[in-house]
């Protein structure tokens, strides 16, 4: 018999019961990726799609229609109640064809427990200096959020994979991480909040290097309603936009070179 024990560090012998421990299912999920390999799937994708519901059912459809719309990247957010069991039936549907993640994840703690659930990496909201060791330690890629010149500094000289801009639209938008890519043109910008199909392709050009959605692709309203095509659709559409403004941010560069 076998079952996973978010806790446990060992085998019951008193049952006979096998557990997997958080030290045996790291092990084995590095095996499979590495945090490098992980980050750069992200940077490949150039999305990040999060979904925010305690039905594990519906999760999973989400997900799908998401993947079938050519984003093979989830985020599943830790706000909602039963949160990590669905992170978790997520992680084992379909972690053989989707990069899986949380999000809204604002502790050691959390970081911790979605590792054990089978998350590869970790956003946060804001930054937190336990939540990012933590994340080194299980070796997952953490996108930490931050909003000031000293956040992304502090968030930088942690050893963060991304600086996830967030909330976006409150901080002054495309203009804003223009100005920040001119201060710390080493640190790489995730840029998130209020980015959709109508100003993706502005970020992207601004050089951010991936963008996080949420309502924009899987609503509640979608959701709850079964429909799930529109989730394909909508992923088909954002997905489009990405590598649109990807190639023209390539041929400028190439016209006047980036950078100089």
């Amino acid at each position: 018999m076998l079952r996973i024990d978010r806790s446990a560090e060992g085998k019951d012998t008193s049952t006979g019961i096998v557990v997997i421990t958080a030290a045996n299912r790291i092990v084995e999920s590095s095996r499979r990726m590495s945090k490098l390999d992980t980050f750069e799937r992200v940077k490949e994708a150039g999305i990040i799609p999060a979904i925010r519901t305690s039905d594990r059912s519906e999760a999973i459809k989400a997900a799908e229609a998401i993947r079938a719309g050519g984003i093979p990247i989830i985020e599943v957010s830790l706000a909602p109640p039963n949160a990590l069991d669905v992170l978790d039936s997520i992680a084992a549907a379909l972690s053989g064809s989707m990069l899986i993640g949380a999000g809204t994840v604002v502790d050691a703690e959390g970081v911790r427990q979605a590792a054990l659930a089978g998350a590869r990496f970790i956003v946060t909201p804001g930054f937190s200096a336990e939540a990012v060791a933590k994340a080194k330690e299980f070796g997952l890629a953490i996108f930490a959020g931050a909003m000031t010149p000293t956040e992304v500094q502090t968030a930088s000289a942690a050893g963060v994979d991304a600086v996830k801009l967030f909330p976006c639209f409150a901080t002054g938008g495309v203009r804003y991480l223009k100005a920040l890519r001119g201060q710390y043109p080493h640190v790489e910008f995730i840029a998130s909040g209020g980015i959709g199909l109508d100003n993706c392709e502005e970020y992207i050009r601004a050089g951010a290097c991936a963008i996080g959605v949420g309502g924009e692709i899987a609503d509640f309203e979608s959701m709850a309603a079964g429909s799930f095509g529109v989730l394909t659709v909508r992923a088909k559409r954002l997905r489009e936009a990405i590598r649109n403004a990807r190639g023209l941010r390539e041929s400028l560069s190439f016209n006047i070179g980036e950078g100089r």
